[in-house]
């Protein structure tokens, strides 16, 4: 078990990296599609049976739960510091526009991925998961089209050097906001799942549990780190991962998902808690921990190159998702004064998906409101809509997008 343990560690964390750069699929795709291609190729292939035959099982048993338990916890901390990033960045001008502009594309994407749900279970009723009712189905294909990937999309605009202008800091105003209907959404969905009087029930201890957290331990973070100025950067550290964890287990003894209490928590923590470690532990993770997130993630899918079904259903959900976001965040966006390229440019980054959209559909899939084939088609349009935002960007801002670093002067970007 250790021998096979060490291993899978180096495979998972070394094995992408080393294909990304060798074959330099890294120019084109970002690091997260070579991993979930991984995944894909370890499945495809039988090579996970042929592992198993020789008592090495990456799909299940205690060593597929230890690979997959440093997978979520990952994203639980990806999540919490994405949480601690929810207050909105101040802009020069129409500081409040980011409000509307997700509302309207959060809302209006939703719908419309609502009805396509319902058109693809008219079609197909067996694409919904063993625990789904047809409400359930229809919430979740419209959540999953919605999703904005927050942490994909800062890092592109850091790349491109347009995180600090007045255009980036609407569009990550704007995505956190999309986390917060993200997760919302995603709990209504699972507590609807559960059937009977669940719903209430955990309606009743969701308020409980918020409550506790905004009306209680926030004020008590608040006061315990203003009386502690000289508190170490390892204190300060322990003390917010324990803050996650506990609410975690929280939500989770609710009945809604771990992520959820992550992402609150993170909400909850003050900024000063995670001053001189976000940096660093938001790297760390993304090397150490969300590969095995990926690449267990790429093992769930149930490809078939030759099945016009798998085909047909990424072809409508990625038109929907792309098209649907794109639209209605471009078109509220130049409501709300934008100029055209801008708006058009905010429509792009707003409808890439990125690791957002595979935790929301991972969870979707484990409480069995989607089945396998649309979970696979919603993983590929997740990619799809990821790997097309940089392009569509580069394309509409043209040599403002060139220029790494360049603001966006506010007379032109913003009218």
């Amino acid at each position: 078990m250790t021998a096979s343990f060490f291993t899978a560690l180096l495979a998972y964390m070394a094995l992408p990296v080393v294909l990304s750069k060798v074959f330099r699929i890294d120019r084109l795709f970002p690091l997260v599609f070579v991993q979930l291609v991984f995944g894909l190729f370890i499945h495809a292939s039988g090579l996970d049976r042929w592992l198993q035959q020789h008592q090495v099982d990456l799909q299940a048993g205690p060593l597929a739960s230890s690979l997959a338990g440093l997978g979520w916890v990952g994203v639980s901390l990806l999540v919490a510091l994405t949480g601690a990033e929810s207050a909105p960045r101040p802009s020069e001008r129409g500081a409040w526009r980011f409000v509307p502009i997700s509302i309207a594309g959060f809302g209006s994407t939703a719908a419309m991925g609502a009805m396509i749900g319902y058109g693809l279970y008219a079609a197909r009723p067996e694409l919904l998961g063993a625990n789904s009712t047809v409400l359930t189905f229809c919430l979740a294909v419209g959540l999953s089209l919605s999703v904005t990937a927050m942490p994909v999309l800062v890092a592109i605009l850091r790349e491109i050097g347009m995180l600090n202008t007045t255009l980036g800091n609407l569009a990550v105003n704007c995505a956190l906001l999309d986390d917060l209907w993200l997760w919302l959404s995603l709990a209504v969905v699972l507590a609807l799942g559960q059937g009977g009087d669940q719903p209430l029930h955990m309606a009743l201890a969701l308020s409980a549990y918020l409550l506790v957290m905004f009306g209680m331990v926030r004020p008590l973070l608040r006061r315990w780190l203003e009386r502690q100025p000289g508190m170490g950067v390892a204190d300060r550290l322990l003390l917010s991962v324990s803050v996650i964890f506990m609410s975690s287990v929280a939500t989770d003894w609710i009945g809604l998902h771990s992520i959820f209490g992550a992402f609150m928590a993170g909400t909850v923590l003050p900024r000063r808690a995670f001053d001189d470690w976000r940096e660093p532990l938001l790297q760390q993770v993304q090397v150490l921990l969300l590969p095995f997130f990926f690449i267990q993630t790429g093992m769930r899918l149930d490809i078939h190159s030759g099945d016009p079904l798998f085909w047909q259903l990424t072809a409508i959900v990625t038109a929907g998702a792309v098209l649907g976001k794109f639209t209605s965040v471009a078109l509220a966006a130049r409501q709300t004064g934008l100029a055209w390229a801008d708006s058009m440019a905010l429509g792009s980054l707003m409808q890439c998906k990125g690791l957002m959209e595979l935790v929301a559909i991972n969870i979707l899939l484990d409480a069995g409101i989607i089945g396998t084939q649309i979970f696979s088609a919603l993983a590929m349009m997740a990619l799809a809509s990821t790997c097309i935002t940089a392009p569509a960007l580069r394309w509409l801002l043209g040599e403002r997008y060139a220029t790494p670093g360049m603001p966006l002067p506010n007379s032109g970007g913003m009218a």
